[in-house]
């Protein structure tokens, strides 16, 4: 009996449990559609809490910008978990989400599970995703004001 309590422990800490899953880094697609035009850039942070949702790039996990004619991005070396994406579509390429004088984007936006937008933008829980396995893909249609 004490042989085998040792035995456990030393294949627990050497990783080898059978009843431990190892974990390979993930990777989260994201399909963009509904681009008014194909023009500038695409920006997406990517937030794996609520801190910074949606919009501070300081706080997200990943952030990036590609051109508008790319609608797919990657996001890769993940560990599995919950995650949220926020995304402008930067049609002058400032690297802003551009806002009219009452604070409503004038270029296109949109967040995972694609929650409706009314006042303000949706909470962290409101736009949250789950990436397990190694492979996850979402879609996030674009709104315009």
């Amino acid at each position: 009996m004490k042989y085998q309590i040792v035995l456990g422990v030393v294949t627990l800490l050497l990783g080898a449990y059978p009843g431990q899953a190892q974990t390979e880094p993930a990777q989260l697609t994201v399909d963009i559609r509904g681009f008014k035009a194909p023009q500038g850039q695409v920006c997406l942070n990517l937030f794996d809490s609520s801190t910074g949702f949606p919009s501070d790039r300081n706080q997200a996990l990943q952030s990036l910008c590609q051109a508008a004619t790319e609608t797919a991005v990657i996001f890769e070396d993940l560990a599995p978990g919950s995650y949220a994406v926020s995304v402008f579509h930067d049609a002058n390429e400032d690297n802003e989400l551009n806002r009219n004088f009452v604070g409503m984007p004038t270029e296109g936006f949109g967040f995972s599970r694609n929650p409706t937008v009314r006042v303000g933008p949706p909470k962290f829980g409101d736009a949250v995703v789950l990436v397990a396995g190694t492979e996850t893909h979402i879609e996030i249609e674009l709104s315009y004001f």
